[in-house]
């Protein structure tokens, strides 16, 4: 994705249709494109509020020819780390894993942008172009239904998110009952009583369930894709340790 077609574009859009030859799906030798240039993939016309990709050859058209890298699922480096701390009988533990520079193509945003009224949608759907009285933020298209082909439903940039982030894997805290608690028959020498909880709490800009995706489910032939993949459990633990 370049950018969004505008009303005041398509004068020069229509310039260029007139010198566009759709037989052979190119421009006169030397002609230079005035307006966005057109996907040979779209079977739509270019409209107010339509997204428009880079010609990256300068050929004045959009095809296979012009298709390049766009992202990465491979972060530039994982981390993890663990902290823990104790005082008196307390105690606590919590871990915690991430990666940072990764992206996350979201293919399920195709269905939650599409604005069909046909399932739920994103928030930011109301920020979308409705006029050039009401271009909205100027990054949501307006209202098109998924099925068309249109550069707006068709995976580009647009669909592509950040999956950078930080998660805490488990967190606990415990207590250790004082040896006066015990009783003086020491039938339990100590006691300890904890609580805790797995994948307390994600930071990340993603917007899917979990950033750590992959299509294939786990077969890493398709990382960094979301076709709607789980989010992962939160589990909540309570237990105590006896020694007798």
């Amino acid at each position: 994705m370049k950018g969004m077609v505008r009303q005041s574009d398509m004068e020069n859009i229509a310039a260029d249709n007139a010198a566009y030859n759709s037989a052979t799906q190119s421009f006169p030798k030397g002609y230079v494109i005035k307006g966005p240039a057109r996907s040979t993939a779209s079977s739509n016309p270019l409209k107010p509020g339509d997204l428009y990709f880079e010609d990256v050859n300068g050929d004045g058209v959009v095809n296979d020819l012009d298709k390049t890298i766009i992202g990465t699922p491979y972060p530039k480096f994982t981390y993890g780390f663990a902290i823990s701390a104790t005082y008196k009988n307390l105690d606590f533990s919590s871990s915690f894993n991430g990666s940072y520079g990764n992206q996350v193509l979201d293919g399920q945003d195709y269905y939650i942008y599409n604005m069909e009224g046909s399932g739920n949608q994103y928030a930011s759907v109301a920020d979308r172009y409705r006029s050039e009285a009401e271009p909205g933020n100027g990054m949501v298209y307006r209202a098109s239904r998924g099925g068309t082909q249109s550069n707006s439903t068709r995976l580009s940039t647009f669909y592509l998110q950040d999956g950078s982030f930080l998660r805490c894997t488990n967190m606990t805290v415990g207590f250790t009952l004082p040896e006066k608690w015990l009783g003086s028959q020491k039938a339990i020498s100590n006691a300890r009583i904890y609580i805790g909880v797995d994948n307390a709490f994600t930071l990340t800009k993603y917007k899917g369930y979990n950033p750590e995706v992959d299509y294939n489910n786990g077969a890493n032939l398709t990382p960094g894709v979301d076709y709607g993949k789980y989010p992962l459990m939160r589990a909540y633990n309570i237990g105590a340790k006896l020694t007798f």
